[in-house]
């Protein structure tokens, strides 16, 4: 009988291996385990090569482990059965009390939260911003009365403390929200299965943080609560995999007066929302993307509150469910996952005319994502910093008294006449006649020379030239020009690095043209010759000409006694011209410079491959080009360590193209392997953020040959290949 028996039993384990073995043959390949969150291994790719060398077998056991079609039950069962053995916890998440799954956090790394804190305050020394930090510690360090015995680790207390020291003598606001977490830790404001905050976490931050951005948060009782969802279960659950968890419940606050009306977009990818929230995604498993629809390089957040205020919010995750009561505060919120986002972020937030900056992260991204030094790069080598094109200047910024501390004038007696009334802190050397050859002969009471009267004043870093009225009737214009360029090279070889402005010859009246012979024609023609001088010499043109002038480009009648030499309210509006034409370092703080990547030389025109590039392979978004620091950082390249290159990033999709020349082939080949590490980094970000992604990366073309590198990243591999091989 019991023969009998075991051979029922051996013919249904056969039946049970063969209906599962057919099963797994025939069933469509998963790309994606909810369960775990993570992607799967797809069917190899079969070779001779790959068969004898033992590649084949490897990646064939890896992809029939994760395609097991029973592969989700089986991975909870481990995990509960360890529950139920009295284990701590599974694959780095500890079993709490009270059904919480408290993940385990990184390790305390002081070189990465160091570079992040070094990132931040390279933001801060531009002076542009009112910086605010908060780093959210993660439920483990909250709800640490729910571990096991013995599982609590201080890292986030480590944080807190570094962060805090690192802010000293900065204008950074750091906003410590441990104390005021804590005090709730009994409420429900962390997910049992989840390692975000709650809706409701997230409101005790956003009171915390009123007094660091200067606004009066709602309280509680301001809000109404609706449940979106009562069956999330979130990234600690798929990492312990346990049955043991009873699931989370999604929330969401609304202001008890119906709140702002509000709306989404995000600007890289032309998708919006209208409101706050991304209700089809209650739908999927990730069903914490219902805040802000998950993960995006850019979003912005639009409300109606009428405050005329504006925030940027470098982030990661958690700062999806606090955007929802900001917003209650701000006309717009920018926020920047740096993950994603590699475009000049001084020059947008310059545009969108931002100054308010909050830096908010979890504690584990603190702690191992280095992205924000992109931040840092472009804090230091943005184009917005770069002075306006010499030649012409048109309107800038206006500029206080401050700006004209280190200022002086050069002219003649029109300039002598504003030294009498200026109500600027400037510095004048002028004298009555002199034109631009007799300012080195003729004298001023000092004894000085009006050129050396200039020169004499020290810790001078701006000129102003003014002069022409009293030699153009009679002088070649070539030797006009002459004139200023030998007081120019004056100024240069004491002060190399002054900002010099040529200012226009002034308008004369009709009565004046016609007394004097001094015609409005010479006057605009020998403008005309100071505005390609100051190209050529590297100076600034000042047209103050035409802002005194009326519209028939004379000087009113009346304004002066002899049509030339105007008074008191002709000398304010120049003056109010020189305060809204000034070139400035719009860094108050320290000025460090830019990395000089490429050593120069190369054989390939970057700027054509680039091109080609553009137009002969389809990117998945609008791609934008790299700068040298930028460039330095993602893919690891020092001072001068290639000769020639070119980058191209996308903010939406991880489309990339670069290509460098080098020194040798050598070199060549060394600097492919940093470009595949640059894939498989960019696969890390993406498997998570947008998996729809990882085919581009898995498929990415990387090409060393001879002294040339290249990278690209596209749906189109075929086509990249192309446009790379011509070069």
């Amino acid at each position: 009988m019991s023969r009998k028996i075991d051979k029922i039993a051996a013919f249904a384990v056969m039946v049970l291996l063969s209906v599962c073995t057919a099963v797994n043959i025939f069933h469509e390949p998963r790309e994606l385990s909810e369960k775990e969150n993570r992607t799967l291994a797809q069917a190899p790719e079969f070779s001779f090569g790959a068969l004898f060398n033992g590649d084949y077998i490897k990646e064939f056991e890896t992809y029939a482990a994760d395609q097991f079609i029973f592969r989700d039950g089986a991975v909870s069962v481990k995990a509960d059965v360890e529950k139920l053995l009295g284990k701590k916890g599974s694959n780095g998440v500890n079993f709490g009390s009270g059904g919480y799954l408290l993940a385990r956090p990184r390790a305390f790394d002081s070189g990465v939260v160091g570079r992040n804190m070094d990132a931040i305050k390279q933001l801060d020394d531009t002076g542009l911003y009112n910086i605010t930090l908060a780093v959210i510690p993660p439920a483990f360090e909250i709800l640490k009365d729910r571990l096991p015995a013995y599982a609590y680790e201080d890292s986030a207390a480590k944080v807190e403390d570094f962060v805090e020291k690192s802010s000293w003598g900065s204008n950074i606001k750091v906003c410590n929200t441990t104390d005021a977490l804590r005090s709730h830790s009994d409420e429900y404001i962390y997910y049992r299965t989840d390692h975000h905050q709650t809706a409701l976490g997230s409101f005790y931050v956003y009171e915390c943080l009123g007094e660091y951005l200067d606004y009066t948060p709602y309280g509680e009782a301001d809000f109404g609560r609706e449940r979106l969802s009562k069956s999330f279960r979130g990234t600690s659950w798929s990492k312990s995999s346990t049955h043991f968890s009873k699931a989370d419940t999604i929330e969401k606050f609304t202001l008890n007066d119906g709140g702002y009306s509000q709306t989404v977009e995000f600007p890289d990818e032309e998708l919006y929302l209208d409101g706050l929230y991304s209700m089809d995604k209650l739908d999927t498993k990730d069903k914490y993307s219902v805040y802000l629809d998950g993960n995006h390089a850019l979003t912005v957040i639009k409300s109606d509150c009428g405050t005329g205020r504006k925030l940027a919010v470098f982030k990661d995750s958690y700062a999806h469910s606090l955007a929802p009561f900001l917003a209650n505060h701000y006309d717009e919120i920018h926020l920047f996952d740096m993950r994603y986002y590699s475009g000049d972020i001084i020059r947008y937030m310059a545009d969108n005319e931002i100054s308010d900056v909050l830096v908010l992260y979890g504690t584990d991204t603190f702690v191992s994502d280095t992205n924000l030094e992109k931040a840092g790069e472009f804090a230091e080598t943005s184009d917005y910093f770069d002075p306006p094109p010499f030649g012409f200047l048109p309107d800038t910024e206006p500029v206080g008294d401050d700006y004209f501390e280190d200022a002086v004038m050069l002219g003649d007696s029109i300039v002598a006449g504003l030294s009498m009334t200026a109500q600027l802190p400037m510095e004048f050397a002028c004298k009555a006649s002199v034109n631009t050859e007799t300012v080195f002969t003729q004298t001023v009471p000092s004894g000085n020379t009006v050129v050396g009267a200039m020169l004499s004043y020290e810790n001078i870093s701006k000129y102003y030239l003014q002069l022409g009225i009293n030699e153009i009737t009679f002088r070649p214009l070539e030797s006009y020009c002459d004139g200023f360029r030998k007081i120019i090279a004056a100024i240069r070889e004491k002060n190399p690095d002054a900002i010099i402005y040529i200012q226009s010859i002034m308008p004369v009246s009709h009565s004046a043209e016609a007394k004097s012979g001094i015609s409005k024609d010479q006057i605009n023609r020998c403008n005309n010759a100071l505005v390609q001088l100051a190209e050529e010499e590297k100076c600034y043109y000042l047209n103050v000409n035409g802002y005194i002038a009326e519209p028939d480009g004379y000087l009113r009648e009346g304004a002066a006694s002899d049509g030339i030499h105007f008074g008191v309210p002709d000398h304010r509006k120049w003056e109010q011209y020189l305060r809204t034409h000034a070139v400035q370092d719009r860094r108050k703080g320290r000025k460090k410079a830019a990395i000089q990547l490429y050593s120069g030389g190369g054989e390939i025109d970057m700027e054509a491959f680039a091109s080609d590039m553009l137009d002969g392979v389809p990117f998945g978004g609008e791609m934008t080009k790299a700068g040298d620091g930028i460039t330095a950082r993602l893919f690891g390249l020092g001072e001068g360590e290639v000769r020639n290159g070119i980058v191209y990033t996308c903010g939406s999709a991880a489309d990339e193209f670069a290509a460098f020349e080098t020194d040798s082939p050598e070199a060549a080949q060394k600097l492919a392997e940093k470009l595949r590490e640059r894939v498989e980094t960019k696969k890390l970000d993406f498997e998570g953020y947008r998996p729809e992604e990882m085919p581009k990366l898995e498929n990415a073309v990387v090409i060393s040959d001879g002294c040339f590198a290249a990278m690209c990243v596209t749906n189109d591999s075929d086509a990249a290949r192309t446009v790379i091989g011509r070069y």
